[in-house]
């Protein structure tokens, strides 16, 4: 069953979309990491923002919502997660390996691997601690001694109970949990946020961009390919296009024009699929 798609108008931070807009600002991106580590960055650079990292077509990726290095070589990996399949712990295993393998080039010392953060912005209480912010810390077994390898995991939970973070980033919790744009913010980090999301929101060239976005989420198409390339009948490809042509314009209000421009259809072919649709 497919998904309800948000109007652009409409949509929370929490969205993959809205939050990947809101962190390409370099900006928000550097004062989120500044307010939730304490620290001073200097400045960060985008290694890429979905980033992609897969060791060959035959083994699992990872795509990366936000891909961040700073002006130190550290890397930070920054994941929205608004859907709780009790993985995370395995998924930041693989999510380091992964980052380890694509930073460290083949033959040099791994005293030169990067220090690394790995960030889930949740929208639940993963743990069930009732913190703002679960960090990870590792020890030697029956010791108070660290075990420290350069890697670091931390999990905000925007259902927090108790606020152990600054005030920036409780606020930013309450906004993931809230979508409340009428609120007074007091920190640069929202208000900064808020302002960049309601941009988003009222950009209309962003529409196309959010409708392809979504449509990897929807399955009409691909459904409707595999039916073709199963019983070799273009009817097949055809249905599942229609499909998604009406979908789109039923669940975003958009226009057929617009629908068939997210769907990449060649224009030699958008008339055929006009006079389908006004027999329908």
């Amino acid at each position: 069953m497919k998904r309800k798609i948000i109007p652009l108008r409409e949509l929370p931070l929490k969205n993959d979309f809205m939050f990947g807009q809101v962190m390409r600002n370099p900006e928000i991106c550097k004062l989120f990491l500044e307010e939730l580590l304490g620290m001073k960055i200097d400045r960060i650079e985008y290694i890429e923002n979905q980033k992609e990292i897969s060791d060959s077509y035959a083994h699992h990726g990872i795509r990366l919502d936000v891909y961040v290095r700073d002006n130190t070589g550290a890397v930070y990996a920054i994941e929205m997660q608004t859907t709780d399949k009790q993985d995370l712990e395995l998924r930041v295993r693989f999510y380091q390996g992964s980052i380890d393998r694509n930073e460290l080039l083949k033959g040099r010392p791994y005293s030169e691997l990067s220090e690394s953060f790995v960030i889930f912005i949740c929208d639940f209480d993963y743990f069930g601690t009732g913190l703002a912010v679960n960090e990870r810390v590792s020890h030697i077994k029956g010791t108070d001694c660290v075990y420290e390898d350069g890697s670091h995991v931390l999990f905000l939970n925007s259902h927090y109970v108790t606020g152990n973070a600054g005030p920036a980033i409780t606020e930013y919790l309450d906004y993931i949990r809230t979508n409340d744009d009428t609120k007074t913010y007091t920190s640069e980090l929202l208000h900064k946020t808020v302002k960049r999301v309601q941009e988003v929101r009222s950009d209309e060239k962003m529409e196309v961009s959010y409708m392809m976005w979504e449509l990897k989420y929807q399955d009409a198409v691909a459904e409707g390919r595999a039916e073709g390339r199963a019983e070799g009948r273009a009817e097949g490809m055809t249905e599942g296009i229609l499909s998604s042509i009406k979908s789109l314009m039923e669940t975003m209000g958009v226009s057929v024009e617009k629908a068939m421009a997210a769907l990449k259809i060649p224009e030699a072919e958008q008339r055929k699929y006009l006079d389908l649709l006004a027999k329908q």
